[in-house]
């Protein structure tokens, strides 16, 4: 189990605490020295919990009870809150739908369990509050299409970054929560899409489309939680693929030896400044020199609040 915290640049250099009991040793390896360097959140309606690779939701429903107790501490109205955590706080990431349907399914039970007229609430308003579960799909943009888009859009407008990020989801069922968009600014590409009326436009309809669902998963896949929670996929390198094996040794070549080590890697992307990773990982990370690099870029870059090391079987 590890728990890392995300380092701001106020932040002293991490420094390893003393070996622990070998079987079980949880660490303290380093701390802010400033204690006004903090995240701040100012309401429960602020924070955002992903599991980048959710699965069935089993993380995201646990999280949702500690969200319930927060709200109603706060002094929010019962009724009101099953609905602000599946709006607000919570989010989930997926590469197999199936997967995906039911951490959504479950989210929405929870949220039943909690308030037991929330469907009839929902029908009262006309519209069910959705949990946020992000199914990354591949999406594949024809060139010939992408240029029209492009030259409808304005090419001045059409940023490369925006075009190199439309092209970053080819393989995306294949690579997840992996990807590191490139362009983040969702809302004003958005903004700026609507100024140019593509959307009206029955010949570019298809590919604005596309445009659309890719923005969709960048949104989720930028930085911008205070929490990831997650017990990610184990594979070494000689069970990847080949297109995963070239993303791997590309993308993370610090923690290219097993999916679990990329998922370390990117899970402190995803959070902002001063948020909070984690984790259920293999121990191998911690003693082969596979991953002497990550360890020294958490080390240089983060800060180990907590880690329990259970031993093989533990």
């Amino acid at each position: 189990q590890l728990h890392i915290g995300k380092s701001s640049s106020k932040c002293s250099p991490v420094k390893r605490g003393d070996q622990q009991n070998a079987e079980c040793a949880p660490q303290q390896t380093g701390h802010c020295s400033q204690e006004t360097d903090y995240l701040r959140i100012s309401s429960p309606l602020e924070i955002r919990i992903c599991d980048p690779a959710c699965g069935s939701g089993h993380i995201l429903v646990y999280a949702f009870e500690l969200l319930y107790s927060i709200y109603e501490e706060e002094g929010f109205d019962t009724p009101e809150i099953p609905g602000l955590i599946l709006q607000n706080n919570l989010f989930g990431i997926e590469i197999d739908e199936r997967a995906a349907e039911l951490a959504a399914f479950a989210l929405v039970m929870k949220a039943r369990e909690k308030d037991r007229r929330f469907f009839k609430r929902a029908a009262t308003c006309g519209e069910l509050v959705e949990p946020n579960i992000c199914l990354i799909e591949k999406v594949e943009i024809e060139e010939n299409d992408l240029q029209t888009y492009m030259d409808k859009v304005g090419r001045d407008l059409f940023t490369a970054n925006l075009e190199e990020t439309l092209q970053q989801f080819k393989d995306a069922d294949n690579f997840g929560s992996l990807i590191r968009p490139i362009e983040t600014d969702v809302e004003g590409v958005r903004k700026m899409l609507e100024t140019k009326g593509v959307e009206g436009n029955m010949f570019l309809a298809g590919t604005h489309e596309s445009v659309l669902k890719i923005l969709r998963m960048v949104e989720f896949l930028r930085p911008r939680y205070h929490v990831v929670v997650a017990n990610p996929p184990y594979m070494g390198g000689k069970g990847m693929n080949e297109e995963l094996g070239k993303f791997a040794k590309k993308e993370y070549p610090d923690s290219k030896s097993d999916l679990f080590a990329m998922f370390i890697e990117r899970n402190l992307d995803l959070v902002v400044k001063q948020g909070c990773v984690g984790m259920i990982t293999m121990q191998s990370w911690m003693f082969l020199s596979s991953f002497e690099s990550l360890r020294k870029k958490i080390l240089e870059n983060d800060t180990i609040l907590s880690m329990s090391h259970l031993g093989a079987r533990g």
